[in-house]
């Protein structure tokens, strides 16, 4: 096939060992020289089009297996975001069938079959950005059928060339990233667009937000239009989502900016609500030895004041245990509404707490922040 450039058995497994977590992968066997390395060009595609080729495998290059037996094709892997593919069996005649990734003999290529690895580039899931021409790589895995564990598996190595033409210029970011963004606040971030130098009179039109949490609008802008996005949080966690902006450029091209953001509470604990210790609890802890125990704690309601109380802190059975532990606050350079909690046990457990410290706010009724407090006695206490 046009385009096909072959390698030895030996590079093609340290292509393959590149391109995924050699860990996850089983165990591969050596087979004998034979064209293992399969590379096609898909050239420059234009933005939010898709380009599709199909890889021949010539299976006896593979070597043979036992008597009677065959490959079995299970799945293509790729590294590239934007690459999608399946594995099929075209019959003599011209049919195809869809293989569905089991190793079981009803998916062992006939005689006179031809096994067709379809990899797809769709350009619609990358940003709308120039992309030069770059390489990426993929496998087909495939396993002898009378392999019962898959410690047989042979990868056969692909490499795709492709760049990327995109009609339009985002600057500085082609994708927007909120980072955290707390209840109480709204978050705000611009990008420009303008036509590149193909497409200098490029008009922008209608912009539409995938998710209620966005409000976005366009603006012009020196020689750009400025594609301007607020955040107003919702639901607490992750969320993903995409502005489209309408052009009048052909094919009703339209440009889509990936939105990500973390919606946190305003009362947060970081790296997580917990603070967790061994320590010997038949004796008070020295200040030394419970350095280590802390946890960041930030109110970002400004309109508040920043620093914390304790309103309770109880065991598991929401028993008071405040004489057990003394809490201290201090305060992180550089971060005014964010205070370090340290906790020193000082005794009253000598098998072990479990229970939470509870946090207000000083002299007001408001929100709480819970804390999980654990301490496990060391194995010599």
């Amino acid at each position: 096939m046009g385009g096909m450039r072959f390698v030895s058995f030996t590079g093609a497994l340290l292509l393959c060992a590149a391109c995924g977590d050699p860990a996850a992968m089983p165990t591969v066997q050596p087979a004998p020289p034979g064209p293992r390395h399969l590379e096609y060009d898909y050239g420059v595609i234009p933005h939010r089009e898709a380009r599709a080729h199909d890889f021949v495998l010539d299976l006896a290059a593979l070597g043979p297996v036992t008597p009677g037996s065959g490959w079995i094709p299970l799945h293509v892997q790729l590294d590239c975001s934007c690459g999608r593919a399946q594995l099929l069996l075209r019959g003599r005649d011209g049919s195809e069938r869809v293989l569905d990734g089991r190793p079981v003999a009803a998916n062992v290529p006939a005689p006179g079959d031809t096994v067709i690895a379809r990899v797809v580039i769709d350009t619609a899931t990358r940003e709308a950005m120039d992309l030069p021409k770059t390489a990426s790589h993929g496998t087909v895995v495939l396993q002898p059928v009378d392999d019962r564990t898959g410690a047989r598996r042979v990868r056969w190595p692909l490499l795709l060339r492709f760049g990327i033409d995109a009609p339009v210029d985002l600057r500085p970011f082609a994708a927007l990233d909120f980072g955290r963004v707390p209840t109480c606040s709204t978050a705000e971030v611009a990008t420009s667009l303008r036509g590149d130098a193909n497409h200098p009179g490029v008009t922008f039109g209608r912009v539409v937000a995938s998710d209620p949490q966005l409000e976005a609008v366009l603006e012009p802008g020196d020689g750009s239009t400025l594609l301007r996005v607020r955040c107003h949080p919702g639901e607490l966690g992750n969320h993903r989502a995409v502005v489209t902006v309408e052009t009048d450029l052909p094919g009703d091209y339209v440009v889509q900016v990936p939105v990500t953001w973390k919606v946190v509470p305003d009362l947060e604990a970081t790296p997580m609500a917990k603070v967790s210790f061994r320590a010997d609890l038949r004796r008070e802890q020295t200040v030394d030895e419970a350095s280590g125990q802390f946890v960041l704690v930030t109110d970002h309601d400004a309109s508040r004041p920043a620093e914390f109380v304790v309103r309770a802190l109880v065991d598991a059975a929401d028993h008071d245990a405040t004489a057990g532990f003394a809490i201290t606050f201090e305060p992180v350079p550089g971060q005014p509404r964010q205070q370090r909690l340290h906790v020193r046990y000082l005794g009253g457990h000598p098998d072990g707490f479990r229970g939470r410290i509870v946090l207000g706010k000083p002299g007001v009724d408001g929100p709480t922040l819970s804390i999980d407090l654990v301490a496990f006695p060391t194995r010599d206490s």
